[in-house]
């Protein structure tokens, strides 16, 4: 799941990087839209498989919260700093008139360390925030556990509302409106974890019930993939009454932040299971021989392509801008840009996860010693 996810990320920021370049309104600028939300499941979908991996290792495990916090805070803290420096390093190669001297670099770094407003990075923010909460969302699930699919539906009813409230006040409220502190937290609820509970509560659901939830899955694969028909078609309609209909913008039509993509990517996020059930049962198959290595190279690196890969898609884009091709020549450089991306990050991903220390920020555990026991720290994430 983890190398499909990321490479459907790629995708969203791809399509739209080359959404932004096309006319409003324009055949193009929608079929891109409706592109963009059939892959905007991979937000939610991440959220998902960090609650369930992180459940499914510790719930029946008895552990300390100080030794957990020890671990798993500073698992995520090293490449958090780390990017949100590398970042505002790398952004200060290309925009111009970036002040380079150290107050203003302080200040950078400070304010992007307490916002995680350097590219992606709002994702180990959230995560961190679900390590402060995980020892009390433990007792929670344990003490609910008979219980659970109250407690599931429950998030989830409160997950469309939150998503309510987000499309249709929090999207036009005002820095007028409200307190400065207030303001400032509806400014960054993208990387608040109230906003995703569901997925952190779908996933440890799945985590404590996952023999049951698996044997119905599989059994009834069929329900599934028709549901998903249903829900991306549910989707686009969605679209187009928001487009056409309420008159939203273009950026409030695709937004993640959305009802409508919540049925939509659990839906998606069970197809996805789905299929990686079913892999499990057949990669090791002759004719597949050359096919899963390739799969679980790019799952192993997944963590560090999802660091790495918007450098990559800023030196593509800059190759793109430099080619100057129009209609469907330039369209067709969309899945060229957004496989180079994936695999160029991926193997830089990798060469970094090979250098003692270094690796941390990629999520590889090395030392100078090449015999020390080595283990993934993106299964953190």
């Amino acid at each position: 799941m983890r190398a499909c996810i990321i490479l459907g990320v790629i995708c969203v920021h791809v399509l739209s990087s080359f959404d932004a370049q096309s006319l409003p309104f324009s055949g193009t600028n929608i079929s891109l839209d409706l592109l963009t939300m059939a892959f905007h499941f991979t937000r939610e979908a991440f959220m998902f498989i960090t609650g369930l991996v992180l459940f499914y290792t510790y719930y029946d495990r008895k552990f300390t919260v100080w030794s957990f916090w020890r671990k798993r805070l500073s698992l995520i803290a090293v490449p958090y700093v780390a990017w949100t420096a590398l970042y505002i390093a790398f952004t200060g190669t290309y925009l111009k008139g970036f002040d380079w001297t150290p107050n203003a670099l302080a200040q950078r770094f400070g304010h992007a360390l307490l916002t995680a407003n350097q590219f992606f990075l709002y994702f180990l923010l959230v995560s961190m925030q679900l390590y402060v909460l995980f020892p009390l969302m433990v007792k929670m699930i344990r003490r609910f556990e008979n219980r659970l699919w109250w407690v599931v539906s429950v998030s989830f009813i409160l997950e469309i509302g939150i998503m309510i409230l987000n499309q249709t006040v929090l999207n036009h409220l005002q820095a007028n409106q409200v307190p400065s502190w207030l303001f400032t937290l509806v400014h960054y609820r993208d990387r608040f974890i109230l906003t995703y509970q569901f997925w952190f509560i779908a996933g440890a659901a799945l985590a404590v019930k996952y023999n049951a939830v698996r044997d119905w899955v599989t059994s009834h694969v069929k329900v599934v993939v028709i549901a998903a028909i249903i829900a991306i078609l549910a989707l686009w309609a969605t679209y187009f009454v928001e487009r056409f209909g309420l008159h939203m913008t273009d950026g409030e039509a695709v937004d993640v932040l959305q009802p409508m993509m919540i049925p939509y990517a659990l839906i998606v996020a069970c197809v996805l299971w789905s299929v990686g059930l079913r892999w499990a049962k057949v990669r090791t198959q002759e004719n597949l021989a050359r096919v899963t290595p390739v799969i679980q190279f790019f799952g192993g690196v997944s963590f560090g392509i999802f660091l790495i890969h918007p450098i990559a898609l800023h030196y593509l884009e800059q190759i793109d801008q430099s080619l100057n091709l129009h209609g469907g020549l330039h369209l067709v450089l969309i899945p060229v840009t957004a496989a180079f991306a994936y695999v160029l990050s991926g193997v830089a991903a990798y060469l970094i996860g090979k250098i003692p220390y270094v690796s941390y920020i990629v999520g590889e555990k090395t030392h100078l010693r090449r015999t020390a026991a080595k283990s993934s720290l993106s299964k953190a994430v």
